[in-house]
């Protein structure tokens, strides 16, 4: 991992930190989490309210990405960590068409996820994410995982009542 990697990573961690205790302060009610997931985009032939400049951690490279996200909260259905710390998103069957779709028609440019207006991972996309499941490599913070889970489980119970 090479020492621009390193940095990237350091700043994305103390990024979640930060939102995670932005978020704890800010009220004792049911915390809303704002989950979006963007695509890069070359912005030609777009115009200025389809699009919008979003900075990646940790040199603030700036690069445009489509205004409207592909996937958000509303999509969220599952939250897991796993043993080594990565996070899993599950989304519901609109959020997996969305990033099935997008991951297979944007190879080799960048996907955005954003917590609460924070970039938490900024991959390359490499390959089509067909199982709607997306894995953060890295830990949040417990606050923030379990806002992302409440999310998903409040999205849960609000699809069986329809």
């Amino acid at each position: 991992m090479g020492h621009a990697e390193l940095m990237r990573w350091v700043c994305l961690i103390a990024v979640v930190l930060l939102c995670s205790m932005v978020s704890a302060v800010a009220g004792s009610s049911a915390p809303q989490v704002f989950l979006r997931v963007n695509i890069q985009t070359a912005g030609e032939g777009q115009s200025p309210l389809e699009v919008m400049s979003m900075n990646l951690p940790p040199n603030n490279e700036e690069i445009l990405v489509r205004r409207l996200p592909e996937v958000t909260e509303k999509n969220l259905i599952g939250v897991q960590q796993d043993a080594s710390g990565a996070v899993h998103l599950q989304f519901n069957h609109e959020g997996q068409v969305n990033l099935s779709a997008v991951t297979a028609q944007n190879q080799d440019r960048i996907m955005v996820v954003t917590v609460n207006g924070y970039v938490v991972y900024a991959p390359v996309i490499d390959e089509q994410i067909t199982n709607g499941e997306l894995v953060l490599p890295h830990q949040l913070t417990p606050a923030l995982i379990q806002q992302l889970q409440e999310t998903a489980a409040r999205n849960v119970l609000q699809a069986s009542k329809t």
